[in-house]
């Protein structure tokens, strides 16, 4: 059993306030995170924050950049993993990022792994690339990660000439000390079946519908010449623990992130999909999980407006929850 977190370098303005936690602060978390027996931490990738975010007029988020806080911290960590989830792929150069993956990889003894996503807002595209803002952003990325795929592997002078990338005869040293690299890819629909099929990826999906398509991969993965039991799936969900239902709604609906995520999804939506409650009832909830094979979970959103609570959750949930699941 894996048992993850977020990891809070880019959420200032939307899932927490502004000046939420200063770098050096970042640093602690991800050590407390890594005492506490935790498996990964999944960096945030925001760029420039536009109205879909919906950031308090006058705020200035502070969201540092994943790849290079993912390394800074991995040197001062000794066990966790650390990780994007995820990185927009749509703004990345393959070849550079093909670099930056092997190069952080080595650093880190195989302690970093790779999300990939298309963003929260297709507004922060338009603003980054506005001469490609009729893109197909699902394609870039899949020529993104045909692309990885093609520089982690033997190949020698990768050529390829897609719709928005092209190189001529590549080759990339080093490659990542992992065979396959493992990247991962969010599942929210069968839309997804294909790019994880193709390129055998894991896959991040809300605690409710996972198994579902875990098990509606599985012969699309055997079809591809991949072991549908090399699959991790990662199951996703927001925690907050206590013993007045009531008592944490209220709580939840006065933080940042419960103002942004009430504000696109119902109360009662959110509490079937997420781990809300008594000890027991999130230790049952993740038990029936684990009852269908999910043994990977990942508590995606924390919502706690100060480190100081964020830790203290962290800390509740790796003492209480976590040791009744193993």
């Amino acid at each position: 059993m894996k048992f993850d977190a977020e990891f809070p370098n880019s959420r200032e303005g939307v899932f927490v306030p502004a000046n939420f936690a200063t770098p050096q602060e970042i640093v602690e978390v991800v050590q407390f995170a890594e005492d506490l027996g935790y498996h990964a931490l999944w960096a945030t990738d925001f760029i420039t924050s536009t109205p879909e975010f919906g950031i308090p007029k006058g705020e200035k988020p502070n969201w540092y950049e994943p790849l290079a806080t993912i390394a800074f911290c991995l040197a001062r960590t000794e066990r966790i993993k650390l990780g994007t989830g995820l990185i927009l792929a749509p703004f990345r150069d393959p070849v550079i990022l093909a670099k930056q993956v092997a190069t952080i990889d080595r650093f880190s003894d195989g302690r970093f792994f790779l999300g990939l996503g298309l963003g929260m807002s297709r507004g922060e595209f338009a603003v980054v690339k506005p001469r490609d803002v009729k893109a197909h952003r699902g394609r870039m990325m899949d020529e993104c990660i045909e692309l990885l795929r093609r520089f982690f592997s033997d190949e020698i002078d990768v050529k390829f000439d897609g719709r928005y990338h092209s190189v001529d005869g590549v080759n990339l040293y080093p490659k990542p000390s992992l065979d396959p690299f493992p990247i991962y890819v969010p599942c929210r629909g069968e839309n997804a079946y294909e790019r994880v099929a193709r390129w055998g990826l894991g896959i991040t999906a809300p605690a409710l519908t996972v198994a579902r398509h875990a098990q509606a991969l599985r012969p699309l993965l055997e079809a591809q010449n991949h072991d549908p039991t090399q699959l991790d799936v990662v199951a996703e969900g927001e925690a907050l623990l206590g013993a007045d239902r009531e008592a944490l709604i209220e709580r939840y609906k006065n933080t940042r992130h419960g103002q942004f995520r009430l504000a696109r999804q119902d109360l009662d939506a959110f509490l079937e999909n997420n781990w809300v409650g008594s000890k027991q009832e999130v230790i049952d909830k993740l038990g029936k999980l684990k009852e269908q094979g999910i043994d990977h979970f990942n508590v995606l959103h924390i919502p706690c407006d100060t480190m100081a609570e964020r830790k203290e959750l962290l800390q509740q949930f790796a003492e209480e929850v976590i040791p009744a699941l193993l």
